[in-house]
């Protein structure tokens, strides 16, 4: 029988859909109402959507959740004290969590951008001497990246873990592939379904919605190579904006006109930038539109699309699937005591191919970092050659190479002599 566990300020599920693999997960207790749909059909248990207080007592070992990270997100929608930083608003819902988990649950696990742990750090300190401390547990900070677990995206997340300091909690690696997941192989098998177009209030959405973009962007995405934004196509190509958009680039005041939130075009034979508010605006790697939501949702390894309000962000939102499973591998391994004795710490050192780190007894805290243990080779001749061509040869490229052809070179100051 497998143990109990419940999520808190889950969301739309994703991390709920890891844990269900390991653990008994019946209920869901959130506070926003933000994907509830979506949770209670993907993982078959019942959202309890009210406030904190009113959260009733639920059984089991194992809490976690990944409340809001917008207040330590570089995307953010503001920078003073109320939107950005330890104690800006967004920040309740870790209150809400760990004041709700410490003294029920043996161990919380929750998800947050890796600056939670810098800009975050005096939030992270204080529920470490003030919520969970008191309460006999100690802390450990684990820095995962999706890509270690087959992902196509390099997804960097942190992870406050808080556990009873009557057993050890470390943390065993996972067995990687030598070679980065592409866009070729998440999503290469969806590429001839037919898609409509969607508008983001529209609820009237499916697997192959994608994301209406304006005249100017249509226009622009024609000639936008892989791996490029509208600022770097300002910066190296301004011909290839529209009159619009070259106006917005040549009257810049910064290196970036554009929004960070612009159109940015991914390659098959790379990972997918991760994932986030912005990525119903991810163009194709090869097709003049923005990826589907459900291009999206297979990216992210999620077993079905969303229902409800903004799917895509209750897609991003979340965290991978495989992520979640493995967090909560290790939380059983520490609800099971199997590490006896072992008290450590340890980070990965990508030059030297080794991990390296030291013994933890007695400390209240320790850090956990696999942020660079991810495959990092390449392979052209796993992929085939007609993809491998339609990236060399692509006419974005082609377009790009005839543009610098046409380009008048100027004249240089030796020849000028």
């Amino acid at each position: 029988m497998k143990r109990k566990a419940v999520g808190i300020h889950v969301f739309a599920g994703g991390f709920t859909v890891g844990v269900q693999r390991v653990f008994d997960v019946a209920h869901q207790l959130e506070a926003h109402g933000f994907g509830l749909e979506t949770a209670e059909a993907m993982c078959n248990l019942k959202c309890i959507n009210d406030e904190e207080a009113k959260w009733p007592d639920v059984e089991g070992e194992f809490a976690f959740g990944n409340p809001r990270c917008t207040g330590f997100s570089t995307i953010t929608s503001g920078y003073d004290e109320t939107a950005h930083g330890p104690w800006s608003k967004q920040t309740c819902d870790i209150h809400q969590l760990c004041e709700y988990a410490a003294g029920r649950y043996d161990i919380v696990i929750w998800e947050s951008v890796q600056q939670a742990y810098t800009v975050g750090k005096p939030l992270l300190d204080y529920l470490r001497d003030e919520i969970f401390g008191p309460k006999h547990y100690r802390v450990a900070h684990v820095f995962v990246n999706a890509g270690s677990f087959g992902n196509a995206q390099q997804r960097k997340r942190y992870f406050f873990v808080a556990y009873r300091d009557d057993r050890n909690f470390n943390v065993t690696p996972p067995t990687i592939d030598p070679y980065y997941a592409t866009m070729y192989d998440a999503i290469y098998s969806l590429r001839e379904r037919e898609t409509k177009k969607w508008w983001p209030t529209d609820l009237d959405y499916e697997f192959d919605s994608y994301n209406e973009l304006s005249a100017d962007e249509e226009e622009c995405i024609k000639r936008l190579p892989n791996g490029w934004c509208l600022n770097r196509m300002g910066r190296h190509a301004p011909e290839f904006l529209t009159p619009k958009y070259r106006f917005t680039w040549d009257t810049r005041t910064s290196d970036l006109p554009f929004s960070l939130h612009s159109v940015v075009r991914t390659n098959w034979l790379r990972p997918s930038p991760t994932l986030h508010s912005s990525a119903s605006r991810f163009i194709h790697p090869h097709l003049d539109r923005p990826l589907t939501i459900g291009e999206i949702s297979t990216i992210m390894g999620w077993p079905r699309i969303p229902i409800g309000k903004n799917p895509i962000g209750q897609i991003v939102k979340g965290i991978v699937p495989d992520v979640g499973q493995w967090l909560a591998e290790q939380a059983l391994s520490y609800l099971n005591n199997e590490w006896g004795d072992d008290d450590f710490e340890s980070s990965y050192n990508p030059i030297t191919m080794t991990w390296e780190g030291r013994d933890t007894t007695g400390a209240i805290e320790k850090n956990f970092d696999l942020t660079k243990y991810v495959g990092s080779q390449f392979d052209m001749e796993r992929y085939p050659s007609d993809v491998v061509e339609q990236v060399r040869n692509s006419r974005f490229n082609v377009a790009l190479s005839n543009l610098r052809d046409l380009r008048e070179r100027p004249t240089s100051r030796k020849s000028e002599r």
